[in-house]
């Protein structure tokens, strides 16, 4: 029990930490350090609102974790492990492969499709996905998962629910980002949306060995990419509380403790609204 206490109390100094952490500016126009972590920012003055604000403003926690849950959820997908992410190559290069993702969508949420670093970064879209053997069905999954994701985790813990107007900023943005892709059949409402992943999930979800090597792989490696050292064991730890349990289960993931996600359910706020379309 006294572990516990302990643990439970390093577990929450170290989320504090994420709260309270101050470091960092803006360089070019984007965020950096810290604020590029999506775990700090202010919310700055500006209208009209733009997508780089719906990632790195209010919502920045929601939109944090539940992007980087976003990539371990579509490991449960076998044969996308192998036809999208190429699970030998990432098995090696991790890292590497998720910074290049991570890289490539900050380009698009900062810079915009119009800019140079955005039409590069829609070109190496175009450049990894080309040839791959998947159906615009898979595309349709991932593409939805990177949003629905968030939205999901926002929904379930945090602060307040994205307003209509972000909703539609984030669908423009991801259906934009399809569009970009030349993805067919893209559904325009939220609802059609979600609609679509329940029923991949249904016909695809299983576990496969791959899915929980690269699951653990993307759990341990991903929060490097943002997150400050001190507070990456933290993260995890919040990453694992908060995602679906079907979804942990799944993939053969172990839970944490139930003081842990006590105290993590503790601390986040939460909105109690579940992921009701």
């Amino acid at each position: 029990m006294l572990m516990q206490l302990a643990c439970g109390r390093r577990l929450v100094c170290r989320l504090h930490h994420l709260q309270d952490f101050k470091g960092a500016g803006t360089e070019g126009g984007r965020h950096r350090g810290i604020i590029d972590a999506g775990i700090i920012a202010p919310m700055q003055a500006a209208a009209p609102l733009t997508i780089e604000q719906l990632y790195y403003g209010r919502h920045r926690l929601a939109f944090r974790a539940g992007t980087y849950l976003a990539l371990i959820r579509m490991m449960g997908v076998g044969h996308l492990v192998t036809a999208l992410y190429g699970h030998t190559q990432l098995l090696a290069q991790t890292h590497a492969r998720l910074a290049r993702t991570r890289a490539t969508l900050r380009d698009l949420i900062c810079d915009g499709f119009d800019s140079p670093r955005g039409q590069a970064a829609v070109q190496r879209l175009r450049d990894v996905h080309r040839g791959l053997q998947a159906t615009p069905e898979d595309f349709r999954y991932v593409l939805a998962t990177f949003f629905l994701e968030p939205l999901r985790w926002n929904d379930e813990f945090g602060r307040t629910p994205l307003s209509p107007p972000e909703l539609d900023l984030l669908l423009g943005f991801w259906r934009r980002v399809g569009e970009s892709m030349h993805i067919e059949d893209l559904p325009r409402t939220l609802a059609q949306w979600r609609a679509g992943q329940r029923a991949y999930e249904l016909r695809h979800l299983r576990f496969t060995e791959e899915g929980r090597r690269l699951a653990q792989l993307c759990l341990r490696d991903v929060v490097k990419l943002t997150v400050p050292a001190g507070a990456r064991w933290a993260f995890r730890r919040l990453m694992r509380a908060t995602m679906e349990p079907s979804i942990r289960q799944t993939l053969g993931l172990e839970p944490v403790s139930p003081f842990t996600g006590w105290a993590l359910r503790r601390l986040l706020p939460g909105q109690g609204l579940g992921a009701a379309s």
